[in-house]
């Protein structure tokens, strides 16, 4: 018996060991910070600058667009517990505001482009044409006020009954506006539709989107542009008559959402900049050293090791920025076509100049028009290559090709990765440097 005994406490003394050791694994991970991304560049440099301290995970899938993604909910549960989010901002990521909103009071947040001089959203094929649209209305401002009137009688009819309306798309940001912001919306038209006679409409806070005599026409404003000032909770929509005023397509309501808190964390109105701030090597650094600030900030003992990694990522920008300077220095152009007008932080710094065939969003697709411009302004030039984006590649953007007879190579907004990408364990500066060799192709005359 006093065997026995002894045996069954010898096992229970390696059970009691066993469960020690377990929870000294267990603390020794929660040494690691869990820190949720969002685009590529933000997980990459997180990664390399947090080092063994740092779990990230990405939650824009590998070879989506960052400009549409949105999380699904096991993923908003999974982040709401994590140590810290981080997201590049400027409008980027049009999810974040609600990832942001349902995370745990101690979750740490960085929007990494606070502080950072942005660029304006340049791209103007919409401001090209829209002075037209601006004029003619003026001109018919009584034909408008009758369309204001009308058009409110109509919303049953058309939106209800019969067949049911194109879907126009609009793009901007509704979420985390401050009292007195502006909020400017841009509405796309179907590929099949013509008309530009649009018009839009309000709906004010706490009224019931299905009574259609609650929604105001918008006085004086007849193009696919809206502003006015953020109300929270108004509703917004646009729509596109024909001659017969009948509906020819209209958008889903965007819902207006004013937060005035946080007001240090969150520093840039959305909209109303180019967001693509980490294909500028120099600006880059200043986004790599708000994540290193927010790392110490979690965990301060690691400041040393932290600022060590950062300072060779430093290193890593500058020698980035040096080919890019090159590249411009011996262009024999200064041209280049792409699929979407993401890239004008190599304007602003290096002087390339680029002919977007998409919007800011890949999704805000130019009217015939417009395409009409491009393909004439590309002839004009001579270029011989489009660039496009191996994640997205608007079909437009395929029509130019064509149209001018060009050759089509790759370039990378770095947003996310494609399978091929992780399958050859690409990384920022990699991708960056195939951009560079790009560049240096389509930039000569030959």
């Amino acid at each position: 018996m006093m065997k026995k005994g002894l045996a069954m406490a010898g096992a229970a003394l390696l059970f009691l060991n066993a469960c020690s050791a377990g929870t000294g694994d267990e603390a020794e991970e929660k040494d690691t910070l869990e820190i949720y991304t969002t685009i590529f560049p933000i997980e990459d440099w997180t990664k390399k600058i947090g080092g063994d301290y740092v779990e990230v995970t990405n939650m824009v899938p590998v070879g989506s667009d960052a400009h549409t993604y949105e999380p699904t909910p096991s993923e908003m549960v999974k982040a709401a517990s994590a140590d810290a989010f981080f997201y590049s901002g400027a409008g980027m990521e049009a999810f974040a505001e609600k990832v942001v909103n349902v995370l745990d009071e101690d979750v740490a947040v960085l929007e990494a482009t606070n502080g950072v001089e942005l660029i304006a959203d340049s791209h103007d094929h919409d401001h090209d044409s829209e002075e037209g649209h601006d004029h003619s209305h003026d001109e018919e401002e009584d034909h408008g006020h009758e369309h204001d009137h009308d058009h409110g009688e109509e919303h049953e009819d058309h939106d209800h009954g019969g067949e049911a309306p194109e879907t126009i798309e609009i793009d901007g940001h509704s979420d985390h506006y401050h009292s007195g912001d502006h909020v400017h919306l841009t509405a796309t038209a179907p590929n099949d539709v013509t008309s530009d006679d649009w018009h839009w409409y309000t709906l004010a806070p706490g009224a019931n989107a299905e009574d259609e005599t609650a929604w105001e026409a918008v006085p004086d404003n007849g193009t696919a542009q809206y502003e006015g000032i953020a109300e929270d909770g108004q509703q917004i929509i646009a729509k596109l008559f024909g001659e017969d005023h009948e509906v020819l397509a209209q958008s889903a309501p965007v819902t207006i959402n004013v937060d005035d808190h946080d007001d240090d964390d969150h520093g840039h109105s959305h909209g109303e900049f180019d967001p693509h701030v980490w294909l500028d090597p120099v600006l880059s650094i200043e986004l790599a050293e708000n994540i290193k600030d927010q790392l110490i900030e979690l965990k301060p003992e690691q400041e040393a090791y932290f600022t060590e990694n950062f300072e060779n990522l430093v290193t890593q920008f500058e020698e980035l920025d040096a080919a890019f300077n090159e590249v411009a220095d011996n262009a024999e152009i200064d041209t280049f076509i792409v699929s979407h007008a993401g890239y004008g932080y190599w304007e602003n710094r290096y002087g390339i100049n680029q002919i977007g065939i998409a919007g800011i969003s890949p999704t805000n697709e130019p009217s015939q028009s417009q395409l009409v411009q491009t393909v004439d302004h590309a002839e004009e030039l001579g270029l011989q290559y489009v660039l496009f984006e191996p994640n997205i590649t608007p079909a437009v953007a395929e029509v130019v090709q064509t149209e001018i007879g060009a050759e089509a190579l790759t370039i990378y907004p770095l947003e996310a990765l494609t399978d091929e990408d992780v399958a050859n364990d690409e990384d920022y500066f990699s991708l960056m440097y195939k951009n560079v060799e790009t560049l240096k192709t389509v930039l000569s005359a030959e």
